[in-house]
């Protein structure tokens, strides 16, 4: 890849709109011998289009309590 990063980190929705904008542009293009260029042009581009790393948050995840009062019977039949 032109960016040098793994194509599962690029913002899909985002390099979608941005690719179908450059195509548009590039159809009325001139001159046609640039189109090479062009295109490595629009692979750099989508480098700019990667997902940030998110931090992990420093607590654990845990399944909070239920708050019911009332006991629950875990065996029980689903409800129709």
């Amino acid at each position: 890849m032109a960016h040098g990063q793994d194509p599962s980190r690029i913002r899909f929705k985002f390099a979608y709109q941005y690719i179908a904008a450059q195509l548009i542009v590039m159809a009325a293009a001139q001159p046609l011998s640039r189109t090479g260029a062009r295109l490595a042009e629009l692979r750099a581009g989508i480098g700019n289009l990667l997902l940030e790393d998110r931090s992990r948050p420093s607590r654990p995840r845990t399944v909070k309590i239920s708050k019911t009062r009332y006991p629950v019977d875990r065996n029980a039949a689903p409800l129709k």
